[in-house]
């Protein structure tokens, strides 16, 4: 399974819609600036995460998008597999997509067993953890910034 942008950027998206929670929609345009997301492209997105039921949007002036659930209950998999589908690592899995060699390949059951993992993995994370490691990595960063001594010019 190659993760395309689509899951990247969504998963990005649905992160930063995960920071303010319980705050009120979002623009499309502050997600958009804030993740670095092309506006057409988020809203392909948004879209598809509305349709998935991960995402409420509000029109009007004081319209926008917000999580349709706690950030704790929506895992990294349930965005990644709502944007790109099942987890499958070569199109042979894929929904009856067999080849003439799927009862004999030596190598199905690894490919298999390795997309379960992936997605495994993916179910153990949910927005509200890459909410608190971004808050961790801004942290550290401004702590760096922070402790960098200072430059004299001449």
């Amino acid at each position: 399974m190659r993760l395309t942008t689509r899951g990247r950027y969504g998963l990005r998206a649905m992160v930063e819609l995960a920071c303010y929670y319980g705050q009120g929609p979002l623009f499309m345009s502050a997600i958009s600036a804030s993740q670095g997301i092309p506006r057409k492209y988020l809203h392909s997105l948004l879209t598809t995460l509305r349709g998935a039921g991960f995402v409420h949007s509000l029109r009007g002036s004081q319209g926008g998008y917000s999580l349709a659930r706690a950030p704790a209950e929506i895992t990294a998999a349930d965005v990644v597999i709502a944007l790109e589908g099942p987890m499958v690592l070569v199109d042979c899995e894929e929904r009856g997509a067999r080849c003439e060699r799927y009862d004999v390949c030596p190598t199905r059951q690894l490919w298999e067993e390795l997309g379960a993992m992936i997605e495994e993995r993916l179910r153990t994370v949910s927005l509200a953890d890459l909410v608190r490691e971004q808050a961790d990595l801004v942290r550290k960063q401004a702590d760096q910034t922070e402790n960098q001594p200072e430059r004299g010019g001449r």
